[in-house]
Order: C-alpha cells, then structure tokens, then sequence
C-alpha cells in the first residue's frame, strides 16, 4: 500500500509539471480573461471598435503566414538547438524577417486599406506594424523552452502579456471608448511579452550573427512550409478579407467577435500541438523512431477527445453562451459563431498530422497532402512508367486521385506534358 501511494502521488506530481497540465491551465486562465474581456469591453465599446482590429488582425496573419519560415519545427528538431551559436543565428533571421514585416505593413497599410474599402484605417494599419519588430526583437523563448520542456515557463510568459492587455485594454477604453483601446492593449501585451522572453527563460539573450549558410539550412527546410502556409493563407483569411470589404465595420465586428469565441478551443489544439505533440514526436524520431506509429496515436487521443466533446458543445450553445457574455447589440454573434465553429472540429487530429509530418523530416508532405487531385496531359503515353515513377516520389501514400489524358499537341512544340492539381486546407 504505501509503494502504490508513493507511485499514485508521483503520477500526480508527473502531471501536475507536465506539458499538457501547463497548457490546460493556460487554456483555462485565457478564457477566463477572453470571458472578462468580453463582458467589460463590450459594454465600453460598440461592434465598430471589434470591427477595425480584426481588419488589423487579418492584414497582419496574411503578413504572418505569407513569410512563415517555420523556425519553430527548426529550432525543435535541430540536432544544435541547443548550442548558442546556432540560436544566435535563426534570432537574427527572425530579427530582419520582423522589420521586413513592419516596413511592408507600413507600405500596404494605405492601398491595402483602400481595397477593403476601408481608407480610415490605412494608419491603425501602420500603427499595428510594429508589432512585427516587437516580435523580431523577442527571445527564442517560444521554441527553446518547448524544446527543454520547459512549458510552464510559456505558460507564465502568455498570460502575463494577456493580463496586460486586458489591463491596458480595459484602462484605455475608459478614457477613448474607441478602437484605440484595444490597439493600445494589445500594444502594451506585445511590449510585455518581448521583455519577459528575456527573463522568464533562462540564457535567453542573443546577438547579432548573420550566417548565410545557415539561412540557406533554413530555407531548404522550410520552403514547402512556406507554400503550405500560403494555401492556408488562401483558405483561412480570404473569407475574413472578403467579408471587411463587404461588411461595414459594425458587422464585421460581429464576425470578428464570432472568430475569437471559436478560437477558444483552439486554445487549446494550437500550443498543445506545437508544444506537447510536435516535441514529442521530434524526441521519438531521435531517440526510437520505431515506436512512432504507437506514439502518434497515444500522444494525442485522450486531448483530441476532449477538444471535439468542447467544440461540440460550443456548436450547441452558441446562442445561451453568446446571451450570457454579451448585451443585445451583440447577439448577431451567434449564427456566425456556429458556422465558424464547424470548421475547428477537426482541427487537432490535422495539427498532429502536420506536426508528424515535420518531425519525421517531410516537409514536402505538408504541402503535397493537400493535394486532392491532380489531370495530366502528355504528348506520349510510352512516357506513363517515368510520371508513375515522379508521382510515386512525390506524393505520399495514398496518391491523390488523378487522370492521365494522351493529346495530340500543346500550346508549344516542345512540351511533352501538362498537369494541372487541386488542393484542399
């Protein structure tokens, strides 16, 4: 008896400083203050105000995923992740990649503003900018403590910044009752979060080390995130960039409302995936990469479980949980919640899948797995063993369906073949 409690309170312990526990109480502590967020701001500001950020949001995550380079999965994976010289390295790149993203935000903050038929907003656009340095100038402290386990310490950094936006946020609303305060919070959140990544992680101060041999490491590695992340691009933000020029900013703040509820789960998928699963998986490839099958499985079924049972539910209570948080201006939130929220369900069982993928070195596989089918036309069908050959390579098992169309000519005499492909996020 006493070995099976000493057993019992060490599993507890285990779980008490495990991965998942950090990431459950940040899930937790972040919508408990998403919730306070909503019942205080609301009440401060109208649908407008909601409007005009997520405008800001979406033209800065197009910024985001159109240069995503993936250093995460680097920095994790990399058998030098650990060793200074490496991380002073990829902090430089990611220094220049965050003032090349400010300076191209102030550039399209105008015309881009403009196309949405929203020319007001051309200098929030350029005020949200530097967010993209504050970024660059952060630790490492997003991947080197996933890479040591050292979640909690994340968990500590996230919230901090949250609590300050909130903070901010609630304060500036007071005084401006505009959008203003929620730039200013979110300002002030960024601020607080670049300068904790410096101290709530241990070693993390870097320097200036320009390598262009490790820069072209870096883009071998993620050149097929990167177009993957353009194809996500394409499916998760055009809708949201479709509908501010459609919308006037009091409706779309309607949406833009409905898009944060739905990420609440989401919460929960994202960092449990990048953080938990992805390390998991890098240190099973490095270590036993026998065992990955029946790690793959175990590692996410019981948080994948639970992810879709929430999401479920939010489906189902969209109108209550929308009434509770919100006044009557805002109860148009609910039939756009229940739409979006259909489209995070699966979420979690695709993330791990992504994560498997970079973990195991194929990262040509994150961008070719979306590819649902693919038409090729050839001059000569005694060419078809070759293209079988190609396909075999390229495309992971199972292949996407596809057609194999003999002609007669192309728009050139010295093509031999044409392919054409459909992919889906």
């Amino acid at each position: 008896m006493p070995l099976a409690r000493g057993l019992n309170v060490q599993r507890l312990r285990q779980l008490a400083t495990g991965g998942a526990a950090s990431i459950a109480f940040t899930v937790g502590m972040t919508n408990a203050l998403r919730i306070i967020s909503s019942m205080t701001l609301t009440r401060l500001l109208d649908s407008h105000a909601y409007g005009v950020v997520g405008v800001i949001t979406s033209i800065a995550a197009m910024l985001t995923m159109l240069t995503d380079i993936g250093l995460l999965g680097f920095i994790v994976r990399h058998e030098q992740g650990d060793e200074a010289k490496f991380l002073d390295q990829v902090w430089t790149i990611r220094l220049v990649r965050g003032f090349i993203l400010m300076i191209a935000m102030i550039i399209v903050a105008k015309p881009g503003a403009a196309l949405l038929g929203k020319p007001e907003l051309g200098p929030v656009v350029a005020v949200w900018s530097i967010s993209f340095l504050l970024e660059g100038m952060s630790s490492l402290a997003f991947a080197t403590a996933v890479r040591r386990g050292q979640l909690w310490r994340l968990s500590t950094l996230e919230l901090s910044a949250n609590v300050t936006t909130l903070i901010v946020s609630i304060i500036a609303a007071l005084i401006w009752r505009s959008y203003w305060a929620l730039i200013a919070g979110m300002t002030a959140g960024a601020v607080v979060k670049a300068i904790l990544s410096y101290i709530v992680v241990p070693e993390a101060r870097r320097r200036l080390h320009v390598n262009r041999a490790r820069s072209l490491e870096l883009w071998r590695f993620s050149r097929f995130i990167a177009m993957s992340s353009i194809l996500s691009l394409l499916i998760l933000q055009s809708d949201k960039l479709v509908l501010a020029k459609l919308m006037p900013l009091s409706a779309y703040g309607l949406y833009a409302i409905a898009v944060t509820l739905a990420a609440a789960p989401g919460a929960l998928a994202g960092p449990y995936s990048t953080r938990v699963l992805y390390a998991t998986y890098a240190r099973t490839v490095r270590e036993q990469p026998d065992t990955l099958p029946r790690v793959f499985y175990q590692a996410r079924r019981k948080v994948a479980l639970l992810y879709m049972l929430v999401v479920g539910g939010l489906l189902g209570s969209a109108q209550l949980v929308v009434n509770l948080l919100y006044d009557p201006r805002y109860h148009g939130v609910a039939p756009f919640l229940q739409l979006i929220a259909i489209s995070t369900m699966l979420r979690i069982t695709t993330a791990a899948a992504n994560e498997v993928l970079i973990a195991t070195g194929q990262m040509r596989a994150t961008l070719l797995a979306n590819v649902c089918r693919v038409d090729v036309y050839v001059r000569n069908m005694e060419n078809l063993a070759p293209i079988h050959k190609v396909r075999r390579e390229y495309f992971p098992s199972p292949p996407p369906a596809s057609t194999l169309v003999e002609v007669s000519k192309f728009t050139h005499p010295d093509y031999l073949i044409e392919m054409s492909a459909i992919a889906v996020v």
